[in-house]
């Protein structure tokens, strides 16, 4: 026989209605807006900086170290920055 002193399970919840859309309050709208534009700045940001340092590491200026990272690293993506020079000097 079973004994006596089982735990009770409580009751299953019913499952949310898939076709009914979850409510966004005004504000949680405009905390989701802002960490959209903050990731797309950010992702802006850093694109440009890493432009700038690859074009830097062209130039003679730059030290020995970045010039031969800056070649490696553009060849592992098909010289898309030697190509941006050659297209900004008409070369």
């Amino acid at each position: 026989m079973a004994p006596k002193n089982r735990l009770k399970r409580p009751p299953a919840k019913p499952l949310a209605n898939p076709f009914v859309p979850r409510y966004v309050s005004p504000k949680e709208r405009a905390e989701n807006r802002a960490r959209w534009r903050r990731f797309f700045y950010g992702t802006a940001a850093v694109l440009a900086v890493a432009v700038m340092l690859m074009l830097y590491g062209y130039s003679d200026q730059a030290p020995a170290w970045l010039r031969v990272a800056t070649e490696n690293m553009d060849a592992m993506f098909g010289y898309p920055v030697l190509r941006l020079i050659a297209w900004m000097t008409g070369a």
